[in-house]
């Protein structure tokens, strides 16, 4: 939802403008953060889904070109190379025009005097918040080599975890839409002209005939209504997702949805505990790490539930009790929460609480992978042979006159 705001810095000075967010306390809270003393929030007029699908997004790194970054700056660093020449050997030795640039101006700030922190910080379009945060968290307690290292660990996990979903989920919809595109073929090519040959011969039809060629004759003859329903309702569930009403919908069900659930949920919460904990291990305060992981996540109800334990720890509670009453956070891992805040070891807890639920994500990933072939195998096998029955049981008859 986008709202339109008015604000006062520091110095006296008013300034408007607009924002993205789920309500207008998230409006309020990043404005705090900016430092700047709110005035007013008003939801935002003329706001449309073409204008939030238009809108142009921030360019950020490719996933394998942050990897390579950053796992060369953490073996330079380690090797005592200071980051002034790695990041000058690295913009040399890059391909990639984009994030050549982004290299030579980093290089550029840092031998022009600023921080690794400030220097990062003014791409942090590219390299993400959290990206940032954690380097800067490092430079300060002087562990830049140790924070880079996970940093890069936590980008291969990514990276894995992608091309796992990929590879497994390949075949399932490569065989679906294959069959999908056979059975319409037989449905609009080939009955067509079985039907003609049967109106030939004064026969009674199976009934299984007459509903497969009534089937056939409807989807031809009204190709012109469903194709473009068909098209609009693919194009409002596309356009659903930048509206808030049906991204908080995709999001519910992401996350509820019986099928799936299990492996999404692995997948989030892992994600999000991992790169929470490293930035806790990396230094960066708590209230700070829930942010950047807030505005690292895209699901809403995830999005939501950092607020909460967000509001929490202003409150002087701990993240557990937020955790609990989550529906989509698994009571074990509440549990373990509670136990790392007694015991001071929040960060390493949920790094490994992260680490684990995303190889439960994989695992449960690969389980319903094994499942979804033969079911589909069946079930495309079964209509299949549902037409070429209906085809066949008439050419019986046929034969049976023509003797």
């Amino acid at each position: 939802m986008q709202y339109a705001y008015t604000a006062k810095t520091r110095g006296g000075e008013i300034q408007t403008g607009r924002m993205a967010a789920a309500d207008v306390e998230g409006v309020k809270r990043a404005l705090r953060e900016q430092n700047l003393f709110v005035i007013d929030v008003q939801k935002g007029t003329g706001e449309s889904a073409w204008k939030a699908f238009l809108e142009p997004r921030r360019t950020k790194l490719k996933k394998r070109d942050l990897l390579s970054v950053t796992t060369q700056l953490a073996i330079m660093t380690r090797s005592g190379v200071d980051l002034a020449s790695a990041y000058e050997s690295l913009s040399q030795q890059c391909r990639n025009p984009q994030l050549r640039r982004v290299l030579t101006h980093i290089h550029e700030d840092l031998t022009g005097g600023k921080s690794v922190s400030d220097s990062l910080r003014a791409q942090a379009a590219v390299f993400g918040e959290a990206y940032v945060a954690s380097v800067a968290a490092g430079e300060a307690a002087g562990k830049v080599p140790e924070v880079l290292s996970r940093l890069a660990q936590l980008e291969r996990a990514e990276i894995r975890i992608r091309s796992t979903i990929r590879t497994l989920l390949a075949y399932p919809v490569l065989l679906a839409g294959v069959s999908s595109l056979v059975v319409l073929g037989l449905v609009g090519f080939v009955l067509p002209q079985f039907q003609g040959i049967f109106s030939q011969f004064e026969i009674p039809l199976p009934r299984i005939t007459l509903l497969v060629v009534t089937a056939s004759k409807v989807l031809r003859e009204h190709v012109w209504l469903w194709l473009p329903a068909l098209g609009a309702l693919i194009a409002g569930l596309i356009m659903s997702r930048y509206v808030e009403s049906g991204r908080k919908w995709w999001d519910s069900a992401m996350l509820n949805t019986l099928v799936i659930r299990d492996i999404t949920r692995a997948f989030y919460i892992g994600r999000t505990f991992r790169l929470l904990g490293l930035m806790i291990e990396s230094g960066v305060p708590l209230l700070e790490g829930l942010r950047l992981t807030r505005n690292a996540v895209r699901n809403s109800l995830y999005r939501e539930l950092f607020d909460k334990l967000e509001d929490a720890i202003l409150n002087g509670r701990g993240l557990a009790s937020s955790l609990i009453g989550a529906g989509f956070v698994p009571p074990v891992a509440a549990e373990m929460v509670l136990t790392a805040e007694r015991t001071g070891t929040l960060g390493m807890v949920t790094q490994l609480m992260g680490e684990h639920y995303e190889e439960e994500g994989e695992a449960r990933l690969r389980e319903l992978a094994i499942i979804l072939e033969p079911i589909i195998i069946v079930v495309m096998g079964v209509v299949v042979a549902t037409i070429v029955l209906a085809v066949m049981l008439p050419m019986f008859d046929i034969a049976t006159l023509a003797r």
